[in-house]
C-alpha cells in the first residue's frame, strides 16, 4: 500500500513526503527481496519542468501502465488527471497530482478527482502514526520526521524503505537532496567529549550510507558500502538503470547523461581528515580556542565531505560549550556567545543527519549553561525546556546511560521556578524524582543525583 503526504505549510508551499515501498500486485503483496528491490522503488515524480508533482500508492504494474499513458514531453494536468482517474477506477490504485503554479493539492481514488488542503494515499494506519507526530502548521521537515517514524515503525508493514520529499516555491517543485552516512547512526561512545568517527563502514552489504539527487530530468540513488547506484527517470516507477559494484564518482559521471549531479562530493584526499585528525587532538589537550582555529581553517572545503563536515561542527560545537561553561565560571560576558555558536554547530548536526545520543547529549549541556547565562526569563525558560528535550532525545537513543537522566532532571530543577500552581510544581516534582531514580538505578553511587533528589523531596515535604 504504502504512504504518500501532502499539505500546505505555514508560507502555503506544498510539501510532499513519500516511502519507496513498492507492491507489485492486485492483491498488494510485498515483492520478494533483491539486491535492490529491498528498496523499492520510486513514487514521487516532478514533470512538466517542476511544475507538477505526481505520487501513487497501491499496485505499482498498474501505476506504471496509467503513467505509460500520460505525455511527458508535452504534458497537460487535465490529460494526467484524467488517465489516473481512469487508472484508480479498479480501486487498487490512488494518485496525488500537486500542481505549483495553481498551488492545488489534487487527490485521484476510485475515479474521483478532489481537492483537499491537505491528502494522503495509502496505508491508513501508517496516516493515523504520520499525523500524530505532526502539527497543523509543520512544515517540511516535521513531515520527513514524521514519516521516518512510520517507515521504522514495523506494525506498519506497508510503509518502508526511505522517506522520498519534495517541496514547492515560486511555482516550481524541487526534490530535497539528502545524504546520509550510516557511522552516524549508532551512539558514540562517550559522555560529554567527542570522539572520532569512523570515515568508511566496513559492513560490506550495508544500504544505509545513501545519497540522491533528482529534478524534472530524473532521479539518482547512491549507496555507498554496497556501491549500488540506481537511476530513474520521470514516471518510470522501477530504474532505468542499475549499477552494481559502481564507485562514487563513477557514478556521478553516469549520472550526466542524464543531467543530474549527486549534491555532495567525497574523495580519498584525506587532507581535511588529517587537520580533523590533529584538531582532535587540541581538544583532548584542553586547547579549545586552537581546535577552532585549526578547524575554521579549512573554510568552505568542510562543506564539501559529509563525514569531515560532522566531525568539524561536532568539534566546534563542543569547544565552544567547553570556553562557554568555563567563562560563565569565572563570570565573563563572553559566555552567552560562545555557548549560543556551541548550539548553532550541533543544530547543523540534526538538520543532516540521523539523531546521535553524543550530539544531543552535549546540545542539552549546552542550552543548561545557556540558561543559567541568559538574563531574559522568557529566554531563560526556552533554553531549560530544549535541555529537557534534548535530554528526552539521547535517553530515546539510549536508555542505559546516567548523564541525560541525571542532566534531565538538572533542567526540570530549573524550571521549578516557572510552574504557576501546586499541581505544576508536584508533577515537576515527581518528574525530577524520577529520572534520579532511573539515574541510581543505572549507577547506585551517583552521588548527585541522590542529593538531586533528596533536595527536591525535601521541597515537597
Amino acid at each position: 500500500m504504502s504512504l504518500i503526504f501532502a499539505k500546505k505549510d505555514m508560507f502555503e508551499n506544498i510539501c510532499i513526503v513519500s516511502d519507496t515501498r513498492l507492491n507489485h500486485e492486485a492483491s498488494r503483496k510485498l515483492p520478494a527481496y533483491s539486491d535492490y528491490q529491498k528498496n523499492g522503488g520510486l513514487k514521487l515524480f516532478l514533470v512538466n519542468n517542476n511544475k507538477v508533482a505526481i505520487a501513487f500508492a497501491g499496485c505499482s504494474v498498474e501505476a506504471q501502465e496509467a503513467f505509460d499513458q500520460i505525455e511527458v514531453s508535452s504534458f497537460s494536468i487535465s490529460q494526467a488527471l484524467e488517465v489516473l482517474s481512469s487508472s484508480s477506477f479498479a480501486k487498487n490504485t490512488d494518485y496525488l497530482v500537486c500542481d505549483a503554479v495553481e498551488n492545488v493539492i489534487y487527490k485521484i481514488s476510485e475515479a474521483q478527482v478532489t481537492t483537499p488542503n491537505f491528502a494522503y494515499i495509502g496505508d491508513f494506519d501508517g496516516y493515523q502514526l504520520l499525523t500524530k507526530n505532526i502539527q497543523h502548521s509543520s512544515g517540511l521537515d516535521e513531515l520527513e520526521s514524521a514519516m521516518n517514524i512510520v517507515i521504522d515503525n514495523s506494525k506498519v508493514k506497508t510503509v518502508g524503505g526511505y522517506c522520498i520529499s519534495s517541496i514547492s516555491s515560486d511555482g516550481e517543485f524541487r526534490y530535497i537532496q539528502k545524504h546520509v552516512f550510516s557511522q552516524f547512526k549508532g551512539r558514540i561512545e562517550i559522555s560529554s567529549t567527542p570522539t572520532q568517527l569512523p570515515i568508511i563502514s566496513n559492513s560490506k552489504n550495508d544500504t544505509y550510507s545513501y545519497v540522491w539527487t533528482g529534478d524534472k530530468h530524473g532521479f539518482g540513488f547512491y549507496f555507498y558500502e554496497a556501491k549500488l547506484g540506481l537511476i530513474y527517470m520521470p514516471l518510470k516507477i522501477q530504474p532505468v538503470e542499475v549499477l552494481t559494484g559502481i564507485g562514487f564518482h563513477e557514478f556521478d559521471e553516469n549520472l550526466k547523461k542524464y543531467k543530474l549531479k549527486l549534491p555532495v562530493k567525497i574523495g580519498s584526499v584525506s587532507s581535511e581528515e588529517e587537520i580533523i585528525d590533529f584538531s582532535y587532538n587540541l581538544y583532548q589537550a584542553d586547547q579549545y580556542q586552537r581546535c577552532i582555529e585549526k578547524i575554521t581553517s579549512l573554510g568552505s572545503k568542510l562543506n564539501d565531505h559529509p563525514q569531515v563536515y560532522f566531525q568539524a561542527n561536532y568539534l566546534l560545537g563542543c569547544c565552544y560549550k567547553e570556553l562557554g561553561i568555563a567563562a560563565d565560571r569565572q563570570g565573563f560576558k563572553e559566555s552567552y556567545e560562545l555557548l549560543e555558536k556551541a548550539v548553532k554547530h550541533f543544530i547543523l548536526l540534526i538538520n543532516d543527519y540521523k539523531p546521535d545520543y553524543s550530539v544531543q547529549t552535549n546540545m542539552a549541556i549546552a542550552y543548561y549553561y545557556l540558561g543559567h547565562v541568559t538574563e531574559d526569563l522568557v529566554a531563560k525558560k526556552t533554553c531549560f525546556n530544549r535541555a529537557v528535550n534534548c535530554n528526552t532525545n539521547a535517553v530515546n537513543l539510549d536508555c542505559k546511560q546516567v548523564l541525560p537522566y541525571h542532566n534531565r532532571a538538572s533542567a526540570n530543577y530549573e524550571l521549578l521556578r516557572f510552574c504557576r500552581n501546586s499541581g505544576e510544581l508536584n508533577c515537576a516534582i515527581q518528574s525530577i524524582v524520577s529520572d534520579c531514580e532511573l539515574a541510581l538505578s543505572l549507577d547506585p553511587k551517583h552521588q548527585i543525583s541522590a542529593s538531586l533528589k533528596m533536595h527536591v523531596l525535601s521541597m515537597r515535604a
